[in-house]
């Protein structure tokens, strides 16, 4: 018996223990200083668990109790640009996306607010998101809120 194995594209075998993540660049960010951004963000793509501190302080009560504390890792896939929705989220969770990432250039932005409010009604596009940062690059006094 052969069993033959079709995979989506962009998929691997490391893509379900991938923690999905959007970067959107917001205003008028010019392409060098997004691609400069970008880089600087997925960069981060893996953290060590021994660098993360589980929330619980009962360590029997605790669902990530099994985790490998010393060896093991969150695995980031940064989608730039942003990402559909997946009719499978709700099934997958590796399909989800888990958090968002705004990313502002502040010298081609002065009005800070107009952008940050652009970014959370970007947000709202992405339910599943439990976190969402955006990050503010060279502001100036102007830029204080």
């Amino acid at each position: 018996i052969h069993v033959i194995h079709i995979m989506e594209p962009n998929v691997s075998i490391d893509s379900g223990s991938m923690i999905r993540i959007v970067v959107i660049g917001l205003g008028n960010m010019p392409t060098s200083s997004l691609q400069d951004y970008v880089s600087l963000v997925v960069n981060h793509n893996q953290i060590h668990l021994e660098n993360v501190a589980s929330f619980y302080t009962e360590h029997q009560k605790s669902p990530f109790a099994q985790q490998p504390w010393g060896s093991g890792r969150l695995c980031f896939k940064f989608l730039v640009g942003g990402a559909c929705k997946s009719p499978w989220e709700d099934f997958q969770a590796q399909r989800k996306i888990h958090g968002i990432i705004g990313l502002a250039h502040c010298p081609t932005s002065p009005d800070i607010v107009s952008v940050y409010d652009r970014f959370r009604s970007i947000c709202k596009a992405y339910p599943s998101a439990l976190v969402n940062r955006m990050l503010a690059f060279f502001p100036t006094d102007a830029h204080q809120v």
